[in-house]
Parts: structure tokens; sequence; C-alpha cells
């Protein structure tokens, strides 16, 4: 069975030039039917604005050839296509040689060189241990598992692939599908979001974006040069959208981490005025929960920290003893404290001597650390019981606890 459809006219001209020009030669451009006037009624104006169109639509089509002619031959020189082949997988340099019969072309006379020039792994020159292998594929694959005690892991579980590869979004170390942890489900991506405080909030993206693709201290306040809309897609987080790509000594602890920060806001929500909160400055001062982009933060200060000596002098003196240049009549150290004969460092200046329970003499550690400024703390989250609503939900702008990335927020418009 046929059923014919006679269609109406349409009143607007096609988005595609190329089709413009037939559009103009049948009279749609004078409003009246194409019944009213014939080909040889046809105006000179009619006719040249046709022939410009034709002109036009050529002109574009010969510079899309041009620029294709030009990629094509750019692809055809060694030095260039082997470049651009050590920052790609096998994966990419397939489509790349199915992107057009050019390319193609320009890419196979170079297949063996290009086959052995893509990214590798950068566990595949490590053994992998075969009495763990399968232990590890349970264990190191998923998220929920974490490493105890002081068990090292370069996460090799088995044979590197070359297919999919490419650099982990927290560290940056170049690593294999083989090699990265399993990707959380969909339901857990609402754990990774931290709170930002009010400086980092405010901040433009892209001084966000900057310093965490450089993984430097304070990079968003030095950096002045514009950054593209394209580079800061890919500098920000996109764990929701292209799925999480870790490296396993990265995501082994990815569990543990959002239970720990999620407990401090569950504790600080639960801590109401009945039940003794009341006056001790609980998010007042420096008592609050820092920004998750430590110190990094905008807003950072330094903080004096106390540690326990006795097993930071045990690591100190033996690197000391390490070290080839050790000698028993080297200065002091760098933090003002003295060696004494015993080879015990004694008080000075960052070392305090403090007198403990039963009257043993301990030594703490006084440094100076840079710590993220406090957060914001909504009472409309106390009162309901919740907390990281605005960022679960995406209306303000979060920090990623698994990239080390930012999220963007309602307001953060990325053209």
């Amino acid at each position: 069975m046929v059923v014919f459809v006679e269609l109406d006219d349409e009143s607007e001209p096609p988005e595609d030039i190329r089709l413009r020009p037939h559009w103009d030669r049948n009279g749609h451009n004078t409003g009246k039917p194409l019944g009213q006037f014939g080909v040889g009624n046809l105006s000179i104006n009619e006719g040249s604005s046709a022939a410009n169109d034709d002109v036009e639509l050529e002109a574009i089509t010969a510079t899309q050839e041009h620029q294709r002619i030009l990629v094509a031959e750019a692809l055809g020189c060694y030095p260039v296509v082997i470049s651009i082949a050590s920052h790609i997988d096998l994966n990419t340099l397939d489509a790349l040689a199915q992107s057009c019969r050019q390319v193609r072309a320009s890419l196979i006379q170079y297949r063996k060189q290009l086959l052995s020039s893509t990214l590798h792994c950068e566990n595949e020159d490590v053994e992998p241990d075969p009495e763990n292998t399968l232990r590890s594929r349970a264990r190191a694959a998923t998220w929920y598992f974490v490493k105890t005690g002081r068990e090292g892991g370069n996460g090799k579980i088995g044979d590197c692939a070359r297919d999919l590869v490419g650099g982990c979004r927290r560290c940056n170390r170049v690593v294999c599908r083989n090699c990265t942890i399993k990707p959380p489900s969909s339901g857990l991506l609402k754990h990774r979001h931290r709170r930002l405080c009010a400086a980092c909030s405010k901040a433009p993206l892209s001084s966000l974006a900057s310093s965490s693709s450089t993984n430097g201290p304070n990079r968003a306040s030095e950096s002045t040069s514009p950054i593209n809309t394209n580079m800061l897609k890919l500098a920000l987080c996109n764990c929701a959208t292209e799925g999480v790509w870790l490296c396993q000594p990265c995501g082994r602890s990815l569990r543990s981490a959002d239970s720990e920060y999620e407990g401090v806001w569950r504790w600080r929500t639960r801590y109401l005025p009945s039940l003794g909160g009341l006056g001790v400055g609980i998010g007042e001062g420096d008592r609050g929960v820092e920004c998750s982009r430590g110190k990094e933060c905008i807003a950072a200060r330094e903080v004096e920290q106390e540690t326990d000596c006795d097993a930071e002098d045990a690591r100190e003196i033996e690197s000391r003893a390490a070290s080839p240049s050790s000698s028993p009549s080297s200065p002091p150290s760098s933090n003002g404290s003295s060696i004494n004969v015993n080879g015990h460092i004694g008080p000075g200046y960052a070392r305090h001597e403090i007198e403990g329970i039963g009257g043993v003499l301990k030594k703490k550690l006084v440094t100076m650390v840079k710590v993220g400024a406090c957060v914001p703390e909504w009472g409309d989250e106390k009162q309901q019981g919740r907390f990281l609503i605005r960022e679960a939900e995406g209306r303000a702008r979060s920090w990623c606890g698994w990239c080390w990335r930012a999220v963007p927020g309602a307001k953060d418009v990325l053209e």
C-alpha cells in the first residue's frame, strides 16, 4: 500500500547554503507561488542572485576542500604524524584514519611506525605477580577495596592494553584500561562533591581549572593568561559525563575518603545547641570545615601544627644516617634544634619539651602549614539534617573528591 501526502510549501529557506540556489530559482523569495510565473518570467536580478549564490557555494566548497587537503598533507609528513601519534591511543588513531580517504592514505604508509609510537601504559615494563593476579583483579579493580598496612602497589594486575590508554584524571599518569579502577555506579556520583569556601566559589572558573590542571600551589593567582573554552572543559570534572578514569593507587581509597568527609558533615549537622553545642564556637573562626582545595585555596592561611616528635625524630635520624654527606660533626638542623651525643634531637626553636602524664618529658614539633579557609554552613541543612544539598543538585559550585577538579554550578556558564 502506498500513501501519497501533499505537503505545504516551506515558508523559511533551508539552513544548508547549498540548497538556497534551488530555493531562489523556484521563486520562494518573492512570496508568490511558482505557478504565477514561469522560467521565462524570471528577472535579471533573480538570475544574478542565483548566480551569486552559486559562486558563494563554490567558494565555500573550495575552501573546505583546500583545508582538507592541507590537513592530509600535514599528516603525510613523518615528524608531524609521529608527534601526533605519541599523544593518542590506538582507538583514536583508528578513528583518525577513518575520517577521510586522504588522511587514511597519508597514515597507511607509516603504519608500523605509528602502531609502535602510540601511548604506552607506564606499567607496561612491570612484571605482574602471577600469585596475586586474580586477587588483585578482584580487589584493586573495585573502588570499594582499601589497601591496609604499608603494602605498596603500582596497579599492575595483568598485561597492559594498547587500545584504550589515557592519563589519570588526578595524577596525570598514563595508564591503560587494565590498570584503572572499576568505574563506580552512577548512583555514587553524589558522594564525590566537596564544598568550597566563599573565595573559591566566587573566583573565575578558569582560575580553578588552571590550578587543578597544573597541580601547582596558588597557580590561580599567578596565572594571568586566558584559557580557551575547550581547554576549560577538559580541565573541569567530567566524571558524570565521560566516566571515571583513575589509576588504582589514586582510586584505591575513594570510599574511605567519601565516608570520612560525609562523617564530618553528619556530625556537624547533628551537633545541636541542646546537645551542648551552644557557645563552643563550632563553625566560627578556624573551627569550621576547611575548603576542599586545601593549600591551593585562594583564601588559604598559615596555622601552627603540633606533631609528636618521637616518630619524626627517628625518621630524620635514619635519613641523615643514610645520607653519604652526614657526619657526627654536622651543624644543627634547619629547624633550629641541635643533635646531642646520643643522636637525639634536642629542643630548639621549633621543638618544645613538655611534661606529659606521669612526669614524662615529651617533645612536640611546631610547624607552620597552609590550610584552606572555612566553608559556609547553611541553616536549612542543619534543620533538615542533611548536608551538601546545593552541591549535589548542581546549584552551587563544588570540588570533586575523586579527580580533584572543579564541578561547575548553575551560574557557571560555559560557552
